[in-house]
């Protein structure tokens, strides 16, 4: 097979694995587009390799991320936000990637929480020794993996397939791969949040809406209130 068949190949995935654009990424995960390019392509002017193994090739020069990208840069951001170094980060995938031979090892669920802690001591004790701080006596993974991480989550062989974005305020809303490229959905109606938005914004009747999309009322209130909830996070 060429190069032009692979990535034809590679395409024709995409309705497999999810598609999103770097700007779509950046507004679920409420993250800096250019973090989210560095953590899939590797970090301008420097040649260390990328910490995400993509799902789908560059789309007209433009980075995409498939669903399983998505789960992955969710746990990035957590472990930057608790100021773990990307080189850390990078190395807890590597050595996960090399156990259990997957590609993509923060979306998987027994794997990661098995493994985690201990990769995180062998780390800590050979040169990053910030992360004991974030570990108890007991040597639990503690803050750096919170259940919480994964309860929004659904796994099948231990690899994530559907996730709840906002299960406290939007229960109803999910990403799944099998839906939509992957967008956020309502999950049994399956209709885009971003569709319904787009139908109150220009019917400005939340009842009109629901009865063109023969739903009820209170479904298409909480994809608008999801959808405007992204809108409201800073750019």
């Amino acid at each position: 097979m060429n190069a032009q068949e692979q990535t034809a190949s590679d395409w024709r995935k995409a309705g497999d694995v999810g598609l999103y654009t770097v700007p779509m990424a950046a507004r679920i995960l409420n993250e800096e587009g250019g973090r989210i390019r560095a953590w899939i392509n590797g970090a301008v002017n420097s040649e260390a390799p990328p910490i995400i193994q993509r799902q789908l090739p560059m789309a007209n020069g433009r980075t995409v991320l498939g669903f399983l990208d998505l789960i992955e840069a969710r746990f990035i951001k957590h472990f930057k936000d608790l100021r773990l170094s990307s080189q850390t980060i990078r190395k807890i995938a590597e050595r996960l990637r090399a156990r259990h031979h997957t590609d993509h090892p923060f979306a998987t669920n027994k794997a990661f929480r098995t493994d985690g802690k201990t990769i995180l001591m062998e780390i800590a004790e050979e040169e990053e020794k910030k992360i004991l701080n974030l570990l108890n006596d007991n040597f639990e993974m503690g803050p750096i993996v919170e259940q919480s991480l994964f309860d929004s989550i659904l796994y099948a062989d231990d690899l994530a397939y559907r996730w709840h974005p906002s299960p406290k305020s939007h229960p109803r809303v999910v990403l799944d791969p099998n839906f939509a490229f992957g967008r956020p959905v309502l999950e049994g109606i399956w209709v885009p949040t971003d569709t319904l938005h787009f139908a109150f914004t220009a019917e400005g009747d939340e009842i009109a809406v629901a009865e063109d999309f023969e739903i009820r009322a209170d479904q298409v209130r909480e994809a608008v209130s999801y959808e405007e909830s992204l809108r409201a996070l800073p750019n």
